[in-house]
């Protein structure tokens, strides 16, 4: 394992998670199974969730577990790419541990501090526009931020604190943008084509959690389209993510807040906009429309320091 895991590490890296969220699913199929009582619990989740005053999140999803701990798997799923990147990098793999803990901080060795700072600016410049365009959306009369008041301290204090109480965002970027992107982009020529690659890793990383979809009424054109989407989704999110890290010098920050926000946009108002072209979501628009636009100005390095840094 030790072996595979320096010779391999990306490769390593995927198995892995693959294999936990395999396994969170075959325990939570088999539950189902054993226990019916375990599927109406999973469909209340969601629901009391979004009945509630908040919405999905680290906080809503571990209150809900904590009514039923046989639904704790949820974490262990979300949180695989992350666990499989601490376990493949304690075994030497890609550059070790301390290199893997070194991009948790803000500012990376690849850029200036300048640059960093820059760069968290310009995050949460989009990041307001991203809901200044819900809010028009949403049109007049209809105020989609009731949600993000509900944690208290106001709509802003509540868009600011979700970006570190997604779940996507805070459990699985230390995995992705923090172990795979940059293994990626030391083997391939083009970061931008390392980006696509991490991408569809991450869309198909998900598929193990469609299994209980085709066990009830079934639509396969249905699940095909909303899959496409959320493919070109998580391609467009990694486009983003690799060129903000790539610009903060190599921080995983970067990710989490593009990872996080834009699931924050989704989960938090975007019921209040209908969706814009179809299946398509608001959010998927924004994210694709951003990472085409970084596709045309930073081009194939997706501002890579030429040459790239070491992490001490």
């Amino acid at each position: 394992m030790r072996n595979f895991a320096q010779r391999r590490p990306v490769l390593a890296f995927y198995l892995l998670a693959l294999l936990i969220v395999s396994a969170v699913m075959a325990y939570s199929i088999t539950m189902f199974i054993l226990r019916p009582e375990t599927a109406a619990a999973l469909g209340a989740l969601a629901q009391n969730i979004m009945d509630g005053p908040w919405y999905i999140n680290l906080v809503t999803i571990a209150v809900e577990v904590g009514k039923q701990p046989v639904l704790s798997g949820i974490f262990i799923f979300a949180a695989a790419p992350s666990i499989s990147a601490l376990v493949i990098a304690s075994l030497g793999g890609g550059g070790g541990l301390k290199r893997l803990l070194s991009r948790l901080h803000p500012f990376g060795p690849e850029r200036s501090r300048a640059d960093a700072l820059l760069l968290y600016a310009a995050l949460l410049g989009i990041y307001a526009a991203g809901f200044a365009v819900y809010d028009f959306v949403a049109g007049p009369g209809v105020d989609p931020f009731d949600r993000l008041r509900a944690i208290g301290g106001g709509a802003v204090f509540g868009a600011v604190i979700g970006l570190f109480l997604d779940e996507g965002g805070s459990l699985e970027e230390l995995g992705w943008r923090g172990f795979a992107g940059p293994l990626l982009q030391d083997r391939m020529k083009s970061a931008w084509l390392a980006a696509v690659l991490l991408g569809i890793m991450h869309w198909a990383w998900h598929l193990p959690r469609e299994i209980p979809a085709f066990l009830g009424p079934f639509d396969p054109g249905i699940w095909v389209a909303n899959q496409t989407v959320f493919l070109i989704l998580c391609i467009a999110l990694s486009i983003c993510a690799v060129y903000a890290v790539n610009r903060s010098g190599g921080s995983l920050w970067p990710a989490i807040f593009i990872h996080g926000g834009t699931n924050v946009w989704s989960k938090a108002v975007g019921d209040a906009a209908a969706p814009t072209l179809g299946l398509i979501d608001l959010r998927t628009l924004l994210v694709v429309v951003i990472a085409l636009m970084i596709s045309v100005f930073a081009g194939r390095r997706l501002g890579r320091a030429n040459p790239p840094l070491r992490p001490a």
